[in-house]
């Protein structure tokens, strides 16, 4: 496992277990899988923490005496903006072996490549709605 220090690369944390904190005080921790320019970023199995405090109704109903509460609630995969973030931190390394277990996936058979025009007139490829007699049609699938 790599030490974290000052100078660790947001890359180095990429399946980290992160902390963070955005503009409006919710807490969130999740695995990291992705991020951008921006610190947008992608997290999954994501727990949200958001401290409330509870109305006086509520409190008498429940006889407890504690008027802050801490909610929790599971998310799952979640995009986070990066301007809504404020702080992140480590909370645990990755699981165990998902590093080996990354690199030794094989490379897929497929190739990508851009959609060839057909010659002529008539285009293949991505098309809009068909003008008919009544109006557009959407194309059928």
């Amino acid at each position: 496992m790599a030490t974290i220090t000052k100078k660790t690369k947001m890359s180095d944390l990429i399946h980290y277990r992160l902390r963070i904190t955005t503009i409006d005080n919710r807490g969130f921790v999740g695995q990291l899988l992705a991020f951008d320019n921006h610190l947008n970023l992608v997290l999954s199995d994501t727990e949200e923490f958001r401290i409330t405090k509870k109305s006086y109704q509520e409190l008498k109903k429940t006889n407890n005496s504690d008027s802050i509460v801490e909610e929790k609630r599971a998310l799952g995969l979640i995009i986070l903006r990066g301007e809504q973030v404020v702080t992140f931190s480590v909370e645990s390394p990755p699981p165990t072996g998902i590093k080996e277990r990354l690199g030794k996936l094989e490379k897929g058979k497929g190739v990508s490549r851009p959609i060839k025009q057909a010659t002529g007139s008539r285009k293949i490829g991505l098309q809009g709605p068909v003008r008919t007699g009544k109006g557009f049609v959407p194309p059928r699938r």
